[in-house]
């Protein structure tokens, strides 16, 4: 997973999740994302990159923080673009059906 959508794994995790949970959730979409045909991983991987572009400038530069990353993430939730609104669609898939299917099943196994 390259280093933005690790970053958007995290803001889209449910608030009062554990670290438990949430790496489990980020191994499966990790795991996922891998999986994915190239075809199709190439092109979330050039999004991740177009996108991650400015607040990895912004880190760089020590103006970035991650409440601000947060927020826009977020943002891009109800853009107009459709390429980012599905982008963040994917990942919220990915990180919904991990927290629903994951979590009961690590509880069970505590």
């Amino acid at each position: 997973m390259l280093w933005f959508e690790r970053q958007v794994v995290h803001a889209l995790i449910s608030d009062g999740t554990d670290s438990f949970t949430r790496d489990a959730v980020e191994a499966y979409v990790d795991a996922t994302l891998r999986a994915m045909p190239e075809h199709l991983r190439a092109g979330v991987a050039a999004e991740s990159l177009a996108l991650g572009l400015w607040p990895r400038l912004e880190r760089a530069l020590g103006r970035g923080n991650d409440d601000g990353l947060r927020r826009r993430i977020l943002g891009w939730k109800s853009s107009r673009i459709d390429l980012v609104r599905q982008y963040v669609r994917l990942l919220q898939s990915l990180v919904v059906f991990a927290e629903q299917e994951l979590a009961p099943a690590l509880v069970a196994g505590a």
